[in-house]
């Protein structure tokens, strides 16, 4: 009766935490085909310094990279600024460019159709955040010979009113690609536009043009954004566990969320998975967030536990000594929560 008293009030309290505005959200796109992964890797890391929730496929088929695609814009639509950086294939055919997906057989030109993706959807999901964002694209060379009317992207596609800049660039500009976002994290706030402009300066970096309005990929430091976010622990004093009540008490009756938190009641792994499930969606991003700022966790604060955030639980959990099952105690609930 004690532990369920436990689990309806921490699932109560941790159901109340108010989610961080979702306009705040700076959600990435990266993507690989080929052997651009150290790229990727490089400027997955530029996008997480800034805050980003990075979503990562390496060498997607074609359903795989039109699955990602479309949670992708999903999540755009739910943020307020994106950036898409794709180390791909990129091919024109009759002034379109196409993203050709790992393991895409072209026997006929009009077989881009059904075997490869327009890189505008790549730059028009972007755009559905509430400030826009970019895209960026590193050309690789094709693993295969292309039909006759197929070549290799050289430039910057023309811009699309819908849809964010496409900036285009040869594996031999990466190197001032990353710099440029080197250089844009030693100042306070990170605006695309700029961002962009720095970036092609440099031979071999091409753009279909350039933002209209400011877009932040950072706006303020991150301490004062982890002080902005502070609102959300106000309601986790109560929990916290008081000293022991004297003799006197009267100990029949049913003690309070303090006292039993000091009790420390065991936990079967059924009964801890019935309260994760219980928890709202605002409560799973709130969590992930708190991994997040601990760095165990790099993924989309989307209020999904999947894989990565078991695994981030699990790093957590190793972190403490505890039990690594990947499914969060009571306990630690509580101390994620503060």
């Amino acid at each position: 009766m004690i532990t369920r008293i436990i689990f309806m009030t921490l699932s109560l309290i941790l159901g109340a935490l108010p989610a961080a505005a979702q306009t705040d959200r700076i959600v990435a796109l990266v993507i690989t085909v080929g052997d651009g992964q150290t790229r990727a890797d490089a400027i997955q890391a530029q996008l997480q310094l800034i805050g980003a929730e990075t979503l990562r496929s390496d060498a997607p088929n074609n359903a795989e990279l039109r699955s990602i695609l479309t949670r992708f814009a999903r999540e755009a639509a739910n943020s307020r600024a994106t950036f898409v950086y794709l180390d791909v294939p990129v091919v024109d055919f009759q002034g379109r460019s196409f993203v050709l997906p790992e393991g895409a057989v072209l026997d006929r030109s009009t077989d881009l159709f059904t075997q490869a993706i327009p890189i505008q959807a790549f730059s028009r999901s972007a755009a559905q955040a509430a400030q826009g964002g970019a895209t960026v694209t590193t050309v690789v060379t094709p693993s295969q010979a292309l039909p006759e009317g197929i070549t290799v992207t050289q430039k910057a596609p023309d811009p699309i009113p819908t849809a964010t800049p496409v900036l285009i660039a040869t594996t031999k500009a990466f190197p001032n690609i990353l710099a440029a976002f080197e250089t844009a994290l030693l100042k306070k706030e990170v605006e695309v536009s700029a961002l962009l402009r720095r970036m092609t300066v440099h031979e071999g970096v091409t753009i279909s043009d350039f933002p209209k309005r400011p877009i932040y990929l950072r706006e303020t430091p991150q301490e004062e954004k982890k002080a902005e976010a502070a609102p959300e622990a106000v309601v986790i004093p109560e929990l916290q566990p008081e000293p022991a009540p004297q003799p006197e008490a009267d100990v029949s009756a049913v003690p309070d969320t303090p006292e039993i938190a000091a009790k420390e009641p065991s936990e079967t792994l059924e009964e801890l998975t019935l309260l994760e499930q219980s928890l709202s969606r605002a409560a799973k991003r709130s969590i992930q967030r708190k991994l997040r700022d601990l760095e165990f966790y790099k993924g989309l604060v989307d209020g999904i536990f999947g894989p990565q955030t078991r695994s981030a639980i699990k790093a957590f959990q190793s972190s403490r000594a505890d039990n690594q099952s990947g499914v969060l105690t009571r306990r630690q609930l509580l101390d994620l929560s503060t």
